[in-house]
């Protein structure tokens, strides 16, 4: 019982081509067994029936042979005074008392030094021959089995061989007649097997042969489906194991079953990213609800001072205006307070967005626009901007001066990113309901690790700014019920993608 536990513990453990393997082999071992007994008891039926034939055979030329010589010696004839005419007077003395009870069976006599033959008995058509006709049957018959009583005579050994077409065929037995030590003739017998014999042994042949093509037809067929099965499991295997990884990898398409099983799991992951997305997406809009309540308290708190600051700034200006150096101390107070109202505004603008005034406008009218007023900052940042905008889109329903700011704040981040300048491909389309604006810039690119917080606000690796750019640019576009997206690797640039809905 344990032996079989183990055995059965071991099939399970091994692959899946494997286990499929072992089953189709031992269902295959039954027809095979089935046909190698077959083959085998086939032939050892042949053998029995050709050993019969062979041993009465052999009885009845060793016997006919025996008397013929005991007939040449008692005649006290040396081997070379034997004439053809009298072997073949002997052969025939003594062969034709064993015709009529050996009905079908052929007796035959060679004689070398006269290449000449004696036929008695017939195989079968019994009946008298014409003299031409009985010549013609001894020529054919010695055309037939002159090369084997050519053997006999020269090894001085009896032999067996079949002989005659696949439906006549006859078993011969052929022995040398030995006068004094010496070949004077040569002595044979032959026997037609029944024609239900060879015809059966060729269709078994032939039944074997089809039987053994069938199954190695099945078996290529079983191989080879047991080749796709494991090979599409391995490559299910494979993309499930990438895809605990990767939740976006899909499995590669497959036929079949197993086809649908990797379009259930594509979609499952599908649908595993959209909601993962959809989570981010919410865990972002409530991280920037909460940044924007605390960027718009801050905000409050510190416009206070700074207005305070801004008023002694004007009265020092009015008071102090004769004192010498003033001018300049109040001057660079000013900058820095209007440095400060900026980010200020900044700060209000991210924690408290103003409603989207809609008005219908073209996207391509408003990235002219925006290239317009930038053309200097490009020119002398050595930006070379190459457009590729679609003619036939449509006009949307939008709040074109955020729109415009969107744009402004990828353009200035792009420029910034060539810092010894690159191009600008900026590209509009349409994808069913949506509006695409594609923008790639030719710049260092963006780490993988920065690409995931691009987007959150107060997050910049630039050595002056705030931070709430792109945050508020994110803003806008889903205040538009639109979505933007960066694909950026290191050295490679950076393409920022815009969607937004045609009818919003």
């Amino acid at each position: 019982m344990k032996v079989h536990k183990k055995l059965l513990l071991s099939f399970k453990e091994k692959s899946l081509a494997n286990q499929l393997v072992t089953i189709f082999a031992i269902i295959m071992l039954v027809p095979l067994l089935a046909l190698m007994y077959d083959i085998f008891f086939a032939s050892q039926t042949d053998q029995v029936i050709f050993f019969d034939k062979e041993q009465r055979l052999a009885a009845l030329v060793n016997s006919t042979n025996q008397e013929l010589t005991l007939k040449l010696e008692s005649l006290g004839i040396e081997p070379e005074d034997t004439s053809s005419t009298l072997l073949h007077n002997e052969f025939t003395k003594v062969v034709e008392p064993y015709i009529p009870s050996n009905s079908g069976i052929r007796f035959g006599l060679y004689v070398p030094q006269a290449e000449k033959i004696t036929v008695l008995g017939f195989l079968h058509n019994y009946r008298n021959l014409s003299p031409a006709e009985e010549t013609q049957r001894e020529k054919d018959i010695f055309a037939n089995t002159k090369s084997s009583l050519v053997a006999a005579e020269m090894g001085n050994e009896p032999l067996v061989r079949i002989s005659g077409s696949l439906n006549d065929q006859v078993v011969e037995y052929i022995s040398p007649v030995v006068l004094k030590g010496k070949v004077v003739a040569v002595m044979w017998a032959g026997e037609r097997l029944n024609p239900f014999f060879y015809e059966s042994s060729f269709y078994r042949k032939l039944l074997r042969y089809f039987t053994l093509g069938v199954l190695a037809l099945v078996m290529f067929a079983a191989l080879r489906t047991i080749r796709t099965i494991t090979t599409g499991v391995d490559r299910l295997k494979r993309g499930l194991h990438r895809m605990e990884y990767d939740m976006h990898h899909l499995l590669p398409e497959m036929s079949g079953e197993l086809g649908q099983v990797a379009q259930a799991v594509n979609r499952m992951a599908e649908s595993l990213s959209e909601k993962e997305r959809l989570e981010d997406q919410l865990r972002q809009s409530e991280h920037l609800i909460a940044l924007g309540r605390l960027a718009t308290g801050v905000a409050h708190e510190l416009r206070n001072p700074i207005g305070i600051i801004k008023t002694l700034v004007d009265l020092m200006k009015q008071e102090y205006s004769q004192m010498s150096g003033i001018e300049e101390y109040t001057r660079a107070i000013d900058e820095q307070v209007d440095r400060q109202d900026m980010v200020i505004q900044e700060l209000l603008d991210f924690g408290r967005p103003t409603k989207v005034a809609i008005k219908e406008c073209s996207i391509n009218d408003l990235i002219m626009g925006v290239l317009s007023f930038s053309a200097a900052m490009l020119r002398k940042q050595k930006v070379k901007v190459q457009l590729e905008l679609d003619d036939n889109l449509p006009k949307i329903l939008a709040d074109t001066e955020k729109l415009k700011q969107v744009f402004v704040n990828i353009i200035v981040n792009a420029a910034e990113a060539m810092p010894f300048g690159g191009n600008l491909d900026i590209k509009t389309s349409q994808s069913d309901d949506l509006m695409i604006v594609s923008l790639t810039d030719t710049g260092e690119g963006i780490s993988e690790e920065e690409l995931h917080r691009i987007f959150d606000p107060f997050y910049t690796t630039k050595d002056a700014g705030t931070g709430l750019g792109l945050s508020i640019s994110y803003q806008s576009i889903k205040l538009h019920g639109g979505m933007i997206e960066v694909d950026s690797a290191p050295n490679s640039g950076t393409t920022f993608i815009i969607k937004l809905p045609i009818s919003p």
